[in-house]
């Protein structure tokens, strides 16, 4: 069974405006920036520790799209992590959550 968790939505606010959103979301969650493209549509991060939980690395990609537009997120556990029976369910939670928190911020 595979760890790895998406998600897309959709945004009313241009690419520019959801990426600085995407940014936002990911500082205000000390995620650390592992790479992004210049223009911030593609970024790279691994989330924070937790006491109940390892880092995760993850991806949010930021495409135009007709009246708005989308954001893929991924989530999967960090390669240099042990697996558990619980990732799956834990990380399609964790990117539901991250996706709800950045659907805030751009409203």
């Amino acid at each position: 069974m595979s760890s790895a968790a998406t998600t897309t939505f959709h945004s009313n606010a241009d690419a520019a405006t959801t990426a600085a959103a995407v940014q936002k979301v990911l500082a205000d969650n000390k995620a650390k920036i592992l790479g992004q493209a210049p223009d911030g549509t593609t970024i790279d991060f691994q989330t924070k520790k937790t006491l109940f939980n390892w880092e995760l690395l993850g991806r949010a990609v930021t495409t135009p799209a007709e009246l708005g537009s989308d954001v893929h997120l991924s989530l999967d556990v960090h390669h240099n992590r042990p697996p558990a029976l619980m990732d799956g369910v834990k990380n399609k939670k964790a990117v539901e959550k991250l996706a709800g928190q950045i659907q805030a911020a751009i409203d």
